[in-house]
């Protein structure tokens, strides 16, 4: 029998990717860290919601916070890598913070004391802007905190290397490079944003956080980022039967 496995392929358009420059000053500190531009990016974030699937309730709660900061004097977040002595999600990207503990009074204390036992940043060093809505993950709810931290040098943090790899900043300008952003697409028919322009791959999770937060904080002619949402590529077997 001679089996002929022939794929019929999703033909993929490339788009040209937008390469135009945006207006750099509107991604400087006295313009994003303005009174005016920070009640704006609240507003957006309260109105902001994410998409959830009806039938996750989980009893796990999290909590997450934004770090907003200046490094080399460019607005940018503050990521940490995760260690591999971890137990899950070891070496992947993501902002500080963890589980909800009895002893958090709510889930903004939550992400500022993860903050501060991964990165050793003061809670009182924290400009809490404000808190957006839940995502809903399979097992656990995570709550996003933006925040502004001031001038911060990764390296010279005292990170907590049981939990924390390391820590690096990612800035606006690359958050909003359309040839540093991408998107992935996964099989059960969701997409998420990526991220190319720091040390490390930005996806999953902290890649959605980041790209709501900057559709939130910037003004939408700097971020472009659009998510394109791809049909599964169909696969057709044919055998032909030989003698």
């Amino acid at each position: 029998m001679k089996m002929t496995v022939i794929f019929k392929h999703q033909i993929l358009l490339i788009h040209r990717r937008n390469l135009g420059t945006f207006n750099v000053n509107k991604l400087k500190p006295e313009f994003v860290l303005s009174n005016e531009n920070r009640l704006a990016c609240i507003q957006k974030l309260k109105l902001y919601k994410v998409p959830k699937k009806t039938e996750l309730n989980p009893n796990k709660k999290a909590a997450i916070l934004a770090p907003l900061c200046i490094y080399n004097g460019d607005l940018g977040f503050l990521y940490t890598l995760r260690s591999s002595r971890l137990s899950s999600n070891q070496g992947q990207v993501s902002f500080p913070g963890g589980m909800h503990d009895e002893t958090d009074a709510t889930l903004i204390d939550t992400a500022l004391r993860e903050t501060w036992e991964e990165l050793r940043i003061p809670i009182n060093n924290v400009n809490v802007w404000t808190s957006s809505d839940l995502f809903i993950r399979r097992d656990v709810s995570v709550l996003p905190v933006l925040g502004y931290i001031g001038e911060i040098d990764p390296e010279k943090l005292n990170i907590n290397t049981r939990e924390v790899e390391s820590a690096f900043v990612v800035t606006l300008k690359n958050l909003c490079d359309p040839s540093l952003c991408r998107f992935t697409q996964f099989r059960n028919n969701f997409t998420l944003p990526a991220y190319l322009g720091g040390k490390h791959r930005i996806w999953g999770l902290t890649a959605a956080i980041t790209h709501m937060m900057m559709m939130a904080l910037v003004p939408s002619d700097c971020y472009t980022h659009k998510i394109t949402y791809l049909k599964p590529i169909e696969k057709t077997i044919h055998l032909n039967s030989q003698v």
